[in-house]
């Protein structure tokens, strides 16, 4: 039997030649540890797919950030404790309660009950058939689109292919994959079951064929990027991410609401937390001052497309980023849109700092404010709302136009953006102490800069309840900057609904894949030839091979 201790230093050891490249380590090393720890989440979730799904979420967390481990522990504890705080992650989404042990090094897997909670060998089998039966480009395409939620251009610069191209081939993938799905009878459509699939299927399917797309590849396309939320009231991860929301796909939202819809907006094959948490219409123009934002809908001609242009140039001196996505001159086709502009600038100009650490990072970064042997002037742009200790405090900074910029020193774990502004607010009601600067006083603050675009993929192709409306995309990008003179902030959003039956892809007649070809005569009614087109056996091979 191998001891524990040796069981450690084996998995460090797959897990050095992992950080040296070696993707096949990474897999022997998921593998290993994969029908334990879904078993294992399965205690805390009591649900054989949520466990599953969670699983998919640690091995992603981990492709992301494999920098985090730290090798004085075990692998096995670095790995379910994640599992254990994506478990109870859900658990509080879900308002849910449930006793759990906290020590790892003593879990007692109950080996017989394994084979009910995770995927049989022949569906692990079948997995591996219907990811052979993908071609590189797809299975390429749905992982950076879907599983690293890369924007269509991200996507387009990492497999040197147009945006048109990737928007069309990730069409076909999905296609693809919920055929095979069903064909080979791994998952039944129902109750919009592929789709929850798709994430679950295509990293197993990595995982099990051996396939591992480097991941410093894709990372190096990701600085600079946050996870954008389209709503303040969505806990935020306990995980290590960054997170950011901007108003204005709430704005074009709630125009599709109110003057398209008329109403709540649900589809047809089943609820969405997502939309569910818009239709709330939290938040709106009314929070706003009218000259920060353009907003416009209508249908999606070049005559509103060039209204838009020449609003957002008069305006804000600002060129759009996504209309050009659009399908422009579709009859079937509406858009609304909205960009928020704002800069703003301190009173006085912060000193830089040293550069330094943040967090657990061994990147350093740079970093203005006061110290005491600094020049003060800048002092007179903060205020102290409250410091309760060094890890919980928090400062306004105040800016020549007016904005306010609040900082809050906090994880804000398991908790929303609204929740946690409310707790900051009444901290700062509730602090008695001086909230006068002194000259003692130490104020660091990183220079930020977030460049990020999503489409809500969750919103898309979903036919809305009682009208002929679906959602074709709905995008939106982020770009803000804070630095020692102030900051900025631009993002822009869009929709672009078009009508059941209207196509949503430019239509490409390619008969690259699985048909079947008819022979008949003009003026009869019987075909007198079939031809089932499954494979290339019954094709002409090329010349140049």
């Amino acid at each position: 039997m191998i001891s524990f201790k040796n069981e450690c230093e084996e998995d460090k050891e797959l897990y050095k030649k992992f950080l040296d490249g070696n993707n096949d380590a990474f897999g022997i090393l998921m593998n290993k540890y994969k029908n334990n720890l879904i078993y294992f989440i399965f205690k805390y979730v009591k649900n054989k797919d949520i466990s599953e799904d969670i699983f998919q979420e640690v091995v992603l967390y981990i492709l992301s950030k494999k920098e985090v481990y730290n090798f004085e522990f075990s692998f096995k504890t670095f790995i379910y404790t994640i599992a254990k705080s994506r478990a109870l992650n859900y658990l509080k989404k879900e308002k849910k309660q449930i006793n759990y042990e906290s020590n790892f090094e003593n879990i007692a897997v109950e080996e017989n009950l394994l084979e009910d909670i995770v995927f049989s060998k022949e569906r692990q089998e079948k997995l591996k058939k219907v990811i052979s039966k993908m071609s590189e480009d797809y299975q390429m395409v749905i992982y950076l689109a879907i599983i690293e939620d890369l924007s269509y251009k991200e996507v387009a610069k990492i497999m040197d292919k147009s945006e048109s191209k990737i928007k069309n081939l990730l069409h076909r993938a999905r296609i693809k994959l919920r055929k095979l799905l069903i064909e080979e009878r791994v998952v039944e459509m129902k109750e919009n079951r592929v789709i929850k699939f798709l994430s679950i299927i295509i990293v197993i399917g990595i995982l099990t064929t051996g396939i591992v797309y480097a991941s410093n590849k894709i990372l190096s396309h990701l600085k600079g990027k946050a996870s954008i939320t389209p709503t303040t009231t969505t806990n935020l991860s306990e995980m290590d991410t960054n997170k950011v929301w901007c108003g204005t796909f709430n704005l074009v939202w709630n125009d599709f609401m109110n003057d398209v819809i008329g109403g709540k907006i649900e589809f047809e094959d089943g609820p969405s937390n997502l939309a569910d948490e818009l239709n709330k219409q939290s938040f709106t123009s009314e929070q706003l001052n009218s000259n920060s934002y353009y907003k416009i809908h209508g249908p999606a001609t070049t005559k509103i497309k060039n209204e838009i242009e020449k609003g957002i140039k008069d305006k804000f001196n600002e060129n759009s980023e996504i209309l050009d996505k659009v399908e422009w001159n579709d009859p079937n086709a509406y858009v609304l849109y909205c960009m928020l502009k704002k800069e703003f600038n301190y009173f006085e100009k912060f000193p830089t700092l040293d550069d330094a650490k943040f967090g657990d990072s061994e990147e350093k970064v740079k970093y203005f404010g006061i110290k005491p042997d600094t020049e003060q002037t800048a002092s007179k742009n903060v205020d102290i709302l409250f410091y309760n200790s060094e890890n919980d405090f928090a400062i306004r900074l105040k800016t020549q136009e007016g904005e306010e910029v609040y900082l809050y020193r906090t994880s804000g774990e398991g908790k929303s953006f609204d929740d946690n502004y409310n707790e900051m607010i009444e901290k700062s009601n509730n602090y008695t102490d001086t909230k006068t600067w002194n000259k003692n006083d130490v104020l660091i603050i990183p220079f930020i800069k977030v460049q990020d675009e999503i489409n809500y993929d969750e919103l898309c192709g979903r036919n809305i309840k009682n009208t002929k409306w679906y959602i074709r995309q709905a995008i939106q990008t982020i770009d803000f900057e804070l630095n020692n003179y102030g900051g900025s902030v631009k993002s822009e959003a869009l929709i672009e609904a078009t009508r059941k039956g209207a196509l949503d892809i430019n239509r490409e007649f390619i008969f690259d894949d699985d048909f079947i070809l008819y022979l008949k005569e003009a003026d009869k009614e019987k075909t007198y030839f079939a031809l089932k087109v499954d494979n290339s056996d019954v094709l002409v091979a090329s010349d140049k091979q």
